[in-house]
């Protein structure tokens, strides 16, 4: 046990080296001992570390022992001015990450104690998982991002063209705030308002204006100030902080709203723009935008019925047209399908049906919104989430419970087994409680409230993360991901 510096000797104990000193010539008969210093206060309750978002108020906070104690707070060892009192609140600001804090409590006798060094954690991101086509990004709380899963298009962001079974860190140049994954590609959103952009480039999905393929990120050219940004199978789509909307990459349905179908290598911006936005969702060929309104507006192609429009006389919208007027909260897409979430709780979905992803009972493809079932959900909940794969579908209530339809031969459904049979309508997975998930081709990924993460269905190239090529029917834990830290005082989310 190492001992505190604050001690004083007993005084018979004091006498003794005393008498020892003098003997050995140490000083005369008349000298005086220095001092020693006397004990400082002890902590009651000392500061316990700090975690907050950009402009959040965070309060380093010690209780110690006795009363007349003064206080003196020191950020990296150095007194801060003005903070003398027993409390220290703090406005978050990036150039505070990692800081260590501590205080100095002086006693009224004149003893000192200096708490031990506590951290200072500054979070930019919401956690969450965003799965592609075959591989799959994360981004913890701090702004780090992990990838895993297939790498041959470089879209793994490491500098090759390996598939990673585990997640494995992406180096940028800062912490990001939001990312996506396309069919191939990957995108970052950064704290500075930034984006990178890795993988496949044959259409210019990476938005540099070139086709050259990228296995580790670069600056998307050009573009700043976004805050958001969304990715198709190869194209994207990102939102300003004025509210303009820029698009780029393959264009072949006029998936990009530019009023033709050729393709952009270079950010560009949209007629739509300076239109307040409450959500995006791009699907293979198509686009969605969730307005502030409750509109749902959206482009490229209906072959499948995935605009929600019918199937003549237009197959193809090459600029924006409103979709539903209004009650829409949140819209997803995937492949050739597309959900939205009513402002009234419940789910509805349009486009291809051939394995019962739009959970309506049947197998018929639906050339406009019809509601999706919510069997098994508990009863009179609304929902948070309807969330599309390539051919299946999940529903996330407010709860936390999940439930799946649709295409089941990897166990993408996570209901315990691997079957060849569709599923029309939705079934409730068993046990599980998430606050957040993401589907890919045919797997899924869900963020848990301790933001940890299962992972089941296909897994060849190590797509779930869970360090093997092993399908899993079952949600399966992937080790070592943890996307925290919450903010403090925060519980694990409740789902």
């Amino acid at each position: 046990m190492i001992r505190s510096a604050s001690w004083t000797l007993r005084p018979c104990l004091a006498s003794a080296a005393l008498a020892v000193l003098l003997a050995c010539g140490g000083g005369s008969s008349g000298s005086t001992p220095a001092p020693l210093p006397s004990a400082g206060p002890s902590l009651t309750t000392p500061p316990k570390a700090q975690a907050g978002y950009r402009g959040d108020l965070v309060t380093f906070r010690v209780l110690a022992a006795g009363t007349g104690n003064t206080y003196q707070w020191l950020r990296n060892g150095t007194a801060i001015g003005g903070a003398t009192t027993d409390s220290y609140p703090l406005t978050v600001l990036a150039a505070d990450d990692q800081a260590h804090y501590s205080v100095r409590v002086t006693a009224t006798t004149g003893g000192v104690t200096v708490s031990p060094e506590v951290l200072l954690d500054v979070l930019y991101a919401d956690p969450a998982i965003s799965a592609g086509h075959d591989h799959t990004l994360a981004i913890s709380t701090k702004g780090k991002v992990y990838a895993w899963g297939v790498g041959a298009n470089g879209q793994l962001g490491g500098g090759d063209y390996q598939a990673r079974s585990v997640p494995t860190p992406v180096t940028l140049p800062g912490p990001a705030v939001q990312v996506a994954s396309g069919w191939g590609h990957s995108l970052a959103v950064l704290a500075d308002g930034r984006v990178f952009a890795w993988g496949t480039n044959t259409t210019g999905q990476l938005g540099d204006g070139t086709s050259t393929m990228r296995n580790a990120p670069a600056a998307v050219p050009g573009l700043s100030g976004v805050i958001y940004a969304a990715c198709g199978y190869n194209h994207n789509l990102a939102v300003k902080a004025d509210n303009t909307i820029w698009v780029w990459g393959y264009n072949s349905h006029g998936q990009l709203g530019l009023g033709d179908k050729a393709n952009r290598t270079s950010p560009t911006l949209t007629a739509i723009s300076a239109l307040a936005l409450d959500d995006v969702a791009l699907g293979e060929l198509h686009t969605l935008l969730v307005a502030r309104d409750g509109s749902l507006v959206g482009c490229g192609d209906n072959g499948y019925g995935q605009l929600g429009r019918p199937s003549s006389p237009l197959v193809e919208y090459l600029t924006f047209t409103t979709l539903v007027s209004s009650g829409v909260k949140s819209a997803r897409a995937f492949s050739l399908y597309s959900t939205y979430l009513g402002t009234n709780g419940l789910p509805y979905a349009s486009g291809e049906n051939v394995y019962g992803q739009l959970g309506d009972g049947s197998l018929t493809t639906r050339f406009g919104f019809v509601a999706m079932g919510t069997a098994g959900l508990t009863t009179g909940g609304s929902l948070d989430s309807v969330v599309p794969g390539q051919y299946h579908t999940h529903l996330l209530a407010a709860d936390g419970s999940v439930a799946s339809t649709g295409y089941n031969w990897y166990g993408q459904l996570g209901l315990g087994s691997a079957t060849t049979t569709s599923t029309t309508a939705p079934q409730v997975l068993p046990g599980l409680k998430a606050v957040a998930l993401s589907a890919g081709s045919m797997s899924t990924h869900a963020l848990l409230p301790d933001l940890t993460v299962k992972a089941w269905g296909y897994n060849s190239n190590g797509r779930l993360g869970d360090g093997t090529s092993t399908d899993r029917p079952t949600p399966t834990t992937v080790p070592g991901l943890f996307l925290g830290p919450l903010p403090t005082g925060v519980a694990p989310l409740a789902p």
